[in-house]
């Protein structure tokens, strides 16, 4: 099959949605298929020995992206059009053809503004208008009665996502959480298909020295430094787990100051690198004691926490919107309810060698279940299917 990814996050330089992209390309093309990207992120036009189309667009991303990918996609007629977030979704489906397009949700964009269903620190229950008035405080830089007037905005901004993916041949959920969250705002034929991690190329590429130096042991963070994500709950956390382990951050985002503040005042010792390439963030995963995933957000599907799998990082995570679809507590990491038990379970990660290596032996044979293999068949069927 002629199959075209499209995507507005794509490698070199992207996060868990590019990189999970490009994972899927690799595996359809090794399945034998015809794979192209397109894509709006800079960088070579032939990685991994892909077609890779790279767009120069101007001005407003939410205007310009979707008009510069539909425009790319006539004349496309003879391929399966995948789109893999929401912009691209957007440019994706506004064609003559949508029922051959299939679109990738892989957080909360059909529902959310913000796509994170995180509100001042807290947890959405709802969208709506009332909701709506409380997002927006600090979030929209004006006066709180000003503030107020981009909500129309909004509420349009979300109508015409879902309205979009109304049209759509087959939208795909990473996890039955977000799943589940789609269908009940009225989106059809949803159905669930993960991220995929090459176990392989992830451990290989584990296996080389970090560019930066480590400590023989320490506890380890990976991803924004933003409310979402728990970064006001890591310092806390490690600091009442009393592991007596320094924390590596690799990350950034608008609460670094106050974690770097945090850590200080707890007596934390804080290594913070930024953002890092993945090949050290895999690496410092490979070698991490343990890794804290202190995530509020309905999480959509962790590739953090998959390539920890298959790795065999020992993690302690917060049980939120998909992560139990990844981890079995007590078989290949520890969940917990809340920031307590996140502190106790960090704290037993720490003193317990066997424990480590229980959870690290059940992570590795559970990351098979998101091994190409496993997964790029079930999008040969939706393929298929559009086709």
């Amino acid at each position: 099959m002629k199959i075209v990814l499209v995507s507005e996050i794509y490698p070199p330089r992207a996060g868990g949605a590019g990189w999970s992209t490009r994972a899927l390309a690799l595996g359809l093309r090794a399945a034998g298929h015809q794979v192209s990207v397109i894509t709006t992120s800079p960088g070579a036009p032939d990685l991994d020995g892909l077609p890779v189309r790279r767009l120069a667009v101007r001005g407003r991303k939410r205007l310009a992206y979707p008009r510069a990918f539909a425009a790319e996609l006539r004349g496309l007629d003879q391929a399966v059009v995948h789109a893999q977030h929401s912009l691209s979704a957007l440019g994706c489906l506004a064609g003559d053809r949508p029922q051959r397009v299939a679109v990738t949700v892989r957080d909360h964009w059909p529902v959310c503004f913000w796509s994170t269903r995180i509100s001042r620190g807290a947890l959405c229950a709802h969208c709506g208008l009332l909701p709506m008035t409380r997002c927006v405080e600090g979030r929209v830089p004006t006066p709180r009665s000003l503030a107020w007037t981009a909500i129309p905005y909004m509420r349009l901004d979300l109508r015409d996502k879902r309205q979009a993916l109304e049209r759509a041949g087959a939208t795909l959920a990473v996890s039955d959480a977000i799943g589940k969250e789609l269908r009940a705002w009225g989106i059809p034929r949803v159905e669930t298909i993960p991220n995929i991690v090459d176990p392989r190329e992830t451990v290989a590429l584990a296996a080389g020295a970090p560019s930066f130096p480590l400590p023989e042991r320490f506890l380890l963070f990976i991803g924004k430094l933003e409310e979402n994500k728990g970064a006001r709950l890591l310092v806390p956390v490690v600091a009442q787990a009393k592991a007596g382990l320094p924390l590596v951050v690799l990350g950034e985002g608008s609460l670094t100051h106050a974690m770097k503040f945090e850590a200080t005042s707890r007596g934390v010792e804080l290594i913070h690198r930024g953002w890092a390439h993945r090949d050290d963030v895999l690496r410092a995963m490979a070698r991490a004691t343990a890794l804290v995933f202190p995530s509020l957000w309905p999480e959509p599907l962790s590739r953090v926490l998959l390539e920890a799998l298959a790795l065999g990082t020992p993690m302690a995570a917060m049980d939120t919107g998909g992560t139990r679809e990844i981890l079995s507590d007590q078989e290949s990491g520890l969940l917990v309810p809340d920031a307590r038990a996140l502190s106790e379970a960090v704290g037993r990660l720490a003193g317990d060698a066997a424990l480590r290596h229980r959870l690290g032996e059940g992570g590795r044979a559970r990351s098979a279940a998101f091994a190409p293999e496993a997964l790029i068949p079930r999008y040969e069927v939706v393929y298929r299917r559009l086709s």
